[in-house]
């Protein structure tokens, strides 16, 4: 096996401008916020993301203009923090063009990429505005087994899906602690996978207990340690907690139009 070891700064130069990014985690948890808020340095001006629900490592692209394309079915930080502001100014000022569905609509999306299949048929879309809003997204289609009308949607295969988790060892194989939301989905629907990770931990680990194993290896092109890489979120069994006054910090930079301060500090 080949080792995968490499800085954040070498995986963030992996990307390339114009790439479809499946940013992991979910909200507040467990997001690839330490890559993100790396990659928004860039001043890159046409990604593209897509996930069921985003968390600060996208919102942080929104803030900076990286992205103009963006995939998702609730996009928030939950109860306490509210909307994303990254997104939200983004979309309200027309720099970025919202491909809005159900979470399910999104999953079914990024199956699809992992199937190897154009789109796949979503239920529960019938009397929404977003079917006429995305026609490159969203079509029906005739069943052809009843001849009743299907909602569908359209692949989504990432360029790269990019993954934040508790352990991996330094060939890639990686292993998410408790709920793995979307993110196994979106290493088997990307072309390549980086993993950034709590811990770099022994491979004997992993041929131990293989079953544990969410990522495997060949699914990799590279592992990043980066302790607290999820903060100001959280990441299970770690740290459990929202790092308060380092997500208010982030939130007021993007109201402010100071995100690149901000970053700068980082």
């Amino acid at each position: 096996m080949k080792e995968k070891l490499m800085t954040m700064s070498q995986a963030v130069d992996l990307v390339e401008d114009g790439q479809l990014l499946a940013l992991g985690g979910n909200s507040l948890h467990r997001s690839p916020v330490a890559f993100g808020f790396q990659l928004a340095k860039k001043g890159f001006k046409s990604l593209k993301a897509c996930a069921a629900a985003p968390g600060i490592a996208t919102d942080v692209l929104c803030a900076t203009y990286s992205v103009d394309t963006i995939y998702f079915g609730f996009f928030g930080f939950e109860n306490e923090y509210g909307l994303a502001l990254g997104m939200r100014k983004g979309v309200q000022e027309g720099r970025i063009r919202p491909i809005e569905g159900a979470c399910t609509a999104m999953i079914h999306a990024m199956r699809a990429g992992a199937y190897g299949v154009p789109f796949l048929p979503v239920a529960g879309m019938f009397g929404s505005d977003l079917l006429g809003l995305n026609p490159d997204f969203y079509f029906t289609i005739k069943s052809p087994l009843d001849g009743k009308e299907v909602v569908c949607v359209k692949a989504l295969h990432s360029d790269w899906a990019v993954i934040h988790v508790q352990e991996a060892d330094k060939y890639g194989n990686a292993r998410i602690l408790g709920s793995d939301y979307q993110d196994v989905l979106m290493t088997r629907s990307a072309k390549k996978t980086i993993i950034t990770a709590e811990k770099i931990v022994d491979t004997e680990s992993f041929q131990a207990q293989p079953k544990l194993t969410s990522v495997p290896h060949f699914l990799v092109e590279a592992v990043v340690h980066a302790p607290h890489g999820a903060r100001p979120g959280i990441c299970f069994d770690l740290y459990e907690t929202v790092d308060d006054a380092g997500m208010k910090a982030y939130l007021k930079a993007v109201k402010d139009d100071k995100v690149s301060d901000y970053l700068s500090t980082i």
